[in-house]
């Protein structure tokens, strides 16, 4: 208290610190912190030696304006063993003590007076019947003090249990307690908050400070009905305003909606219905409805129900703060052992969002949700099925229309339907919708930095939303993506900071692919194996003519760029786009590939059909031919794909003006599957792919050259 106000402090104790080396100890501790201080020897049941003390402090340090009355005598026996002169010796420490105290300081400069009680004063404890009565008479005693002392604040702490100081430690009995369920406070949090007392005006003048009392039946908390809530089924421990447990049980009864989250034959808890549950604890804890903003949400280990059995979940919130409540989620496949979801929730005031990027005005792909989203890569079911469709998808970032309308219930009929948060489907629509970004594997959400939630009425006056996920970072399996959640008006609603996503049953990438989902699967594939970025996009059909093929390429390229682009030619015939970059597409094996850069970049797509060694050596020449059958020798591969990476390098180099082709096998790339050809300063990254019913698989080759 000292270092932290600058006060200087007399201390009156009985002890002599020649002979107790505890309290020397301490007085040392002070001198090496700089504090004023002066430490006076005084009977504190002696009106004499205090009001003696209480001058000599005055003539060292100055007016006394706070008194901290911590004295006590605690010597427990049996009531049957208590007799009326040991009863007075308690009484007197506690009571006598402090009106000895405060007959000595002068009352018109007191402006703190802070007394330690405790808790026994309330709630009695065997062998403490004269304990328990000091305590509570002092307690009565600063209220009455508080009507003769205007100009001061009188505040009575009445104390649980310490654990490393105080009584509890001198008297040897902090073990039993702690075997009755008492739990001690640990001295930096008693400390931590007494200075929160002290700073807080608000706080009540008497107040009990502890942590979980379960082993004092004699003291009864208010015990608010709870709301009916899904995920607070059975209460098993709740102290009002500071912590609440529940248990549920889940199945596929109960919980309809883990039908629709089934993964690999195991039903999964979908992280928004966590979310949910901690939701509903801590609104049930903090009587608090209002939507708060999750902060460090960490999605550690699936919750799994057996598809023909149950699972318990316990959800558990602590108050940590004004507007702050720390939640987990244990549950019984783990013995409740260990956390498998967890977050902080933070109430407060509903302050506007700042505005984000702008949403990029895309051009939407060849996409159908249910046909070509949920099953070949979506494993959600009916509730979760929200993406009406994308505006823009690339690889590191999308725009998506999600329907925000509930058509089935979340929970069984004889349970409560009411949700704290706005509808989970649509939430878990935000995360699963990125997954066209990652294709090749299945992306499960890990946690979230922060989660400003949208209100659930204005979330509920709304047919649909827009999305707009923006990759912030990757490192290997793990994604990093912000979103930003407008209403159909284009309000921003709800942001999502560093939700992070997990790459789990990853595909080898050869398909079958739909070919607008095998664009971003290019791009970032390309990252590892090209020096510089390159956009890509695959149109699926294709076109005869040259307005139907300049048209389906400037799509193309509008959905790799996404914005609509303006396509012009140079004389020499290689596309140009408005604005910049380089661009370049190629139209074969049933589909239109586009592909854009910062330097120059050419790419060509073409199906990899069966030919004869004559045939292929005649299309290639002999130097080609030879690099061909290079290929065949070093990986095992067929010898009509080894060509055709060899045919769509030409056919790259040829599109930028080389005449002359002399291409040799670049280092081995990292990714499987991948072949990288070099031409002088030209790159060429080759890569065979399944396009979904097709016969043959397709070749997709794309070159880069030079510094820009």
């Amino acid at each position: 208290m000292a270092r932290g106000s600058g006060c200087a402090i007399g201390l009156l104790g009985r002890s002599d610190p020649e002979t107790d080396r505890e309290l020397a100890a301490n007085l040392g501790r002070m001198a090496a912190a700089g504090v004023r201080f002066r430490y006076v020897r005084a009977d504190v049941t002696s009106t004499g030696d205090v009001k003696a003390a209480v001058q000599r402090v005055r003539e060292d340090l100055g007016p006394v304006t706070a008194v901290l009355h911590g004295a006590g005598r605690n010597e427990p026996r049996a009531l049957a063993d208590l007799d009326e002169a040991g009863f007075r010796r308690t009484l007197a420490v506690k009571i006598a003590g402090l009106e000895a105290v405060l007959a000595a300081v002068d009352p018109a400069e007191l402006r703190l007076l802070v007394t330690f009680g405790s808790i026994i004063g309330r709630a009695g404890l065997r062998g403490e019947a004269d304990y328990a009565v000091a305590n509570d008479w002092m307690t009565d005693l600063v209220a009455r003090l508080r009507e003769d002392l205007p100009g001061c604040r009188c505040v009575a702490l009445e104390w649980s249990v310490w654990a490393g100081a105080g009584m509890g430690e001198r008297l040897g009995v902090l073990e039993s307690l702690i075997r009755e369920g008492i739990a001690p406070i640990p001295a930096d949090d008693g400390i931590a908050m007494l200075r929160h007392v002290l700073a807080d005006p608000e706080t009540p003048d008497t107040l009990v400070v502890m942590g979980s009392t379960s082993g004092l039946p004699t003291l009864t908390l208010g015990q608010p009905d709870l709301p009916l809530r899904r995920f607070t089924e059975r209460v098993r421990v709740h102290v009002p305003g500071v912590e609440l447990v529940a248990d549920s049980e889940l199945s596929a009864a109960t919980d309809p909606y883990l039908a629709d989250h089934l993964l690999d034959g195991v039903l999964l808890l979908p992280a928004v219905l966590g979310m949910e549950a901690m939701a509903q604890a801590a609104a049930a804890l903090t009587g608090r409805d209002t939507p708060p903003v999750l902060e460090r949400a960490e999605f550690l280990r699936p919750v799994a129900v057996p598809p023909d059995g149950a699972t318990t979940i316990r959800v558990a919130v602590l108050t940590t703060g004004p507007g702050t409540v720390r939640a987990v989620i244990r549950s019984g496949e783990t013995d409740f052992r260990a956390d498998h979801f967890r977050a902080d929730l933070r109430y407060g005031p509903r302050e506007p969002l700042p505005e984000g990027p702008p949403v990029p005005p895309g051009v939407a792909p060849a996409l159908d949700p249910a046909r070509d989203m949920y099953g070949p890569v979506l494993f959600q079911g009916t509730r979760f099925q929200r993406l009406a469709g994308y505006r823009h998808l690339a690889a590191k970032e999308c725009v998506a229309e999600i329907t925000t309308r509930a058509d089935l219930p979340w929970f069984a009929g004889y349970l409560p339907s009411g949700l704290v948060l706005a509808d989970p489907g649509t939430r878990d629509a935000l995360m699963h919708t990125i997954q066209a970004c990652v294709p090749d594997a299945t992306l499960l959400p890990v946690g979230v930095a922060r989660l400003h939630l949208a209100d659930p009425e204005a979330a509920s006056r709304t047919d649909r939303v827009v999305l707009h996920a923006r990759e912030r970072s990757r490192d290997g399996d793990t994604y990093v993506y912000d979103l930003d959640v407008r209403d159909e008006g284009g309000d921003l609603v709800e942001r999502w900071e560093g939700l992070e996503l997990r790459a789990v049953r990853k595909l080898d990438g050869y398909g079958p692919w739909e070919p607008a989902l095998l664009g971003p699967y290019l791009e970032r594939r390309l990252e590892a194996v090209l020096p510089a970025p390159v956009r890509c996009a695959v149109l699926p059909g294709s076109a005869e003519g040259v307005e139907a093929r300049r048209a389906r390429t400037a799509h193309a390229l509008g959905q790799a760029l996404g914005r609509p682009v303006t396509l012009r030619h140079r004389p020499d015939g290689r596309p140009e786009v408005d604005g910049g970059p380089a661009v370049s597409a190629s139209h074969g094996a049933g589909v239109t590939f586009a592909v854009a850069a910062e330097r120059v970049v050419a790419c060509d797509v073409q199906s990899v059909d069966e030919r004869s060694a004559a045939d292929w050596e005649g299309l290639l020449g002999a130097e080609g031919f030879a690099l061909a059958r290079l290929l065949v020798a070093d990986r095992g591969e067929d010898l009509s794909l080894a060509a055709s990476r060899v045919w769509g390098a030409v056919e790259c180099l040829r599109k930028n003006g080389h005449a002359r082709v002399e291409l040799t096998v670049d280092a081995a790339p990292a990714e499987e599957r991948w072949v990288v050809l070099r031409s002088g300063g030209a790159r060429i990254a080759t890569v065979a792919a399944l396009l979904r019913d097709a016969p043959r698989p397709a070749l997709f080759a794309v070159m880069t050259e030079g510094n820009g």
